[in-house]
Formats: C-alpha cells, structure tokens, sequence
C-alpha cells in the first residue's frame, strides 16, 4: 500500500503576464478545413515546416464540426463523371470510400461523396500529424504583424494563453479572410447575407424505407405542418450515410451572423429547428423515423462571411461561361448553389461538359505579398463563390496555394512563374 507521501500533492502557481509562447516555421495555415488541411498536407510534403492553426477544438474545420457529410465538387459533371481534383487529401477521401467509411452517390448531375464525419476527423488528424505539421487547436488570431507588404507574424488567443507565431508564408484558408482583416485591407461581405444551416446526423432510422424516396416527401411534410412558422426551410434533403441506421439530415437555415452573440443564437435556432424536424418526420414517416434520435448536432454551417479584394476576381459570367483564365489554379463543375432565401435555396445546374476555374489572382489579397487565400473566402461574386466554396474546389485550391508557396520562394506570390505552376497543377486543370 502507498503511503500519503506518495500520493500526489499540488503547487501553487502564478500567472506571468510577460509570457508568450513563440514558435517558428517556414509556413502557417489559418484554418484546418478542406482547403486547410489540402494546404498543410501538400506544403508539408515538399519539405516545409507548417503550423497549422484552427480556431476549433478539433482538427478537420466544418467537415468536422458542422458534421457536413457530404464532398461535393469533387467530380465533373454527366453520366460517368470523372474526379476532377486530385492530391493528398483527395486521395485520403477515395482510401474511405475502399475502407467503406465514405460512399459514392449520384445526385445534381455529379457524384457526391457521403462521409462519416468521426472517421474524416480521426483520418485528417493522423494524416497531418504523420505529415510532420504541427497543429494548434482553439485558438483564434488576433493581431497580425506587418512587415510593409507582407505578414511576419500573429498573435493567437488560446484558453492556455497567447503565442506568437513566426512564418515567413501565409496561406490563409480561415473562410473569413482574417489575416488580410485584421491587416486592415479592404473585404468583401454578401449583400443580402448567406444563411447557414445546421446539420444533423440521425440514428435509429430505417434507411432502406427512405433511400428510394424523393426529396420532395420531406419537402411536402414540412410544408404540412401545423407549427409552419417553426421551419422556415422547406427544401433540403435527407439520405442515409455510410453507417448503417443513420442519416444525415440538411434542412435548416438560419442566419450567419458575425458577431460572438448573433452566432451562437443562430446555432442554437438551427438545433432547434433539428428538433422540430424530427418530430415531424417522426409523425409523417413512422415507419422510417418512428425510433429515430439525434446522433449529433453539427455547428453551425457558415457558407460566407468576408471574402477578399485579390487581385482578380470570380465572376459569376466566368462561373456560367465555363472561362478559363491565364492563371487558373483550380475546377469545378458544382452548380452555383445560392442559400439568400429563407424558405429555398436556388440552384443553377450546369451541363454534362461544363467546367468552370479558379484564377490564381483571385486567391492573392491585393496589398500583401506574401498571404495566399484558399477556400470561401477567395475574392468571387457570391453566386460565383456559391459553386466554388464546396469542398472538392477547396481543397484543389488548398494545393494550389501549397504549390505557390513552395514556387515563390522569397519572391511575392503574385510574381510566382503561372507557367510552372500549372505544369505542377495539371491534373486538377486538364481532362
């Protein structure tokens, strides 16, 4: 048996206002999502040191946290489409549809991926730590450090204290464009605003019951309910994930505020509305949702917040035209998918033979050499970002970015060789 003084004991310590953590890297990534974790994956594999900041809890960005479930864009358009993005974190999606974690469907024309939102989490985590990037999770940039034209540093809030963070790249994949606001550039923010949503994966469901069923049988049940005022949605869809008894649910739509209190007013909406969701196909479909619960609540979906003014700019002609510019970077062929209305969301579907591209330049905050964007806060229009904010054109412009920085060296991101690059780049541009 131990004696007492083997137990564990306490020490009294004091807070050092004078402490702040530093670290150094050749490369720091803001935000952990598709294009974040694309970016650190690929910079770390050419050999670049890379911390990798995430404002979350968790690695992984919304895939994770808002329990998306869903890659989208990752595949061209028609009958037998063909994946039209390629590199690390893609290929990580195509190991979980072999394990069987993630599953191909047909659905807008495409094929989408559904996936299990703990596996993607656990996947992305080993995947970036075998990669040698060093993550740091819950903590928000508050400060940016300018050097002239480019960032040398930030400062970042943690529930553990500051730390100061050293790079001499910037690859800022936030979905708000925080390095070039806190910079104090100039941002884009979409008038009228883009609502979000709050998903939910569901259990206890008898999936074989709904996978057949179109999605205007929710639709028609919302529609009939007697507290409609309840659910201001009334399309979206329902349809089973990769584990058995589970689907996932996106039916809701709530605001997209920017600040602390609005958002988190608009998370709780959205579980609310979950709720209510499913008591109404408890009632209309008890065969199906007779039994079903609440797995998990994703939080909240941001679509858009601030997007940056670059040096080019996606417009919604090059998005509906197909326009490929000098400096593209990425594709996609997802329809421009617009969430401004409360009751729908409208959709812009495109043919079997489009494809539309992302320009470099509109990746590039205008007035920092040395910042790169990637993800939904890029500069485009908002119906242009509409179709290029999905996963799939994320995380091609992830490696784009990563490819940026490693061919610039010193030099400004803007001067970096496009020929070179898109050599680099070819099989996330050419058929």
């Amino acid at each position: 048996m131990n004696s007492p003084s083997d137990r564990p004991s306490r020490r009294t310590v004091n807070r050092d206002p004078a402490h702040v953590e530093s670290l150094d890297a050749d490369v720091c990534v803001i935000g952990s999502g598709a294009a974040g974790a694309a970016a650190a994956l690929e910079t770390a594999s050419a050999g670049l040191s890379v911390i990798l900041v995430e404002a979350a809890e968790h690695l992984g960005g919304q895939a994770v946290g808002s329990s998306i479930g869903t890659v989208c864009g990752l595949y061209g358009n028609g009958p037998d489409p063909a994946r039209v993005t390629h590199g690390l974190l893609p290929d990580l999606v195509a190991a979980m549809v072999v394990e069987g974690s993630a599953r191909p469907r047909r659905a807008r024309n495409t094929v989408i991926i559904s996936y299990e939102p703990s596996v993607w989490a656990r996947r992305v985590e080993d995947a970036l730590v075998g990669a040698g990037v060093v993550p740091m999770t819950g903590a928000v940039v508050t400060e940016v450090r300018l050097d002239g034209p480019s960032v040398s540093g930030v400062r970042v809030a943690t529930r553990w204290g500051a730390a100061e963070i050293r790079a001499d790249n910037w690859i800022d994949a936030s979905g708000d464009a925080v390095l070039p606001w806190l910079a104090g550039l100039p941002v884009f923010v979409p008038d009228p605003p883009i609502l979000g949503s709050v998903m939910a994966v569901l259990g206890g469901v008898g999936t074989e019951m709904i996978d057949g069923l179109p999605r205007s049988v929710f639709h028609r049940l919302v529609e009939q309910d007697s507290d409609r005022e309840l659910l201001p949605r009334l399309d979206g869809f329902v349809f089973s994930s990769p584990r058995p008894g589970e689907v996932l649910m996106n039916m809701t739509h709530v605001p997209t505020p920017t600040d602390p209190v609005g958002a988190t007013r608009a998370g709780i909406e959205g579980r609310r509305q979950v709720d209510r969701l499913l008591e109404v196909f408890r009632r209309g479909l008890p065969e199906a949702f007779g039994r079903a619960f609440v797995v998990n609540y994703g939080g909240l979906g941001i679509r858009q917040t601030r997007t940056i003014s670059g040096r080019a700019t996606l417009t919604t002609d090059d998005v509906r035209r197909g326009h490929r510019p000098d400096d593209a970077v990425a594709r996609c062929s997802w329809p421009i998918e617009l969430h401004t209305r409360t009751a729908a969301a409208d959709w812009e579907e495109f043919g079997d033979d489009h494809m539309h591209f992302v320009p470099l330049g509109a990746m590039l905050p205008a007035g920092l050499d040395n910042v790169i964007t990637a993800g939904r806060c890029i500069d485009a229009e908002t119906a242009a970002l509409a179709s290029v904010r999905v996963m799939g054109p994320c995380m091609a412009m992830g490696r784009a970015a990563a490819e940026v920085v490693r061919l610039a060296g010193t030099d400004p991101y803007h001067q970096v060789d496009v020929a070179r690059l898109q050599a680099n780049l070819r099989e996330n541009l050419n058929p």
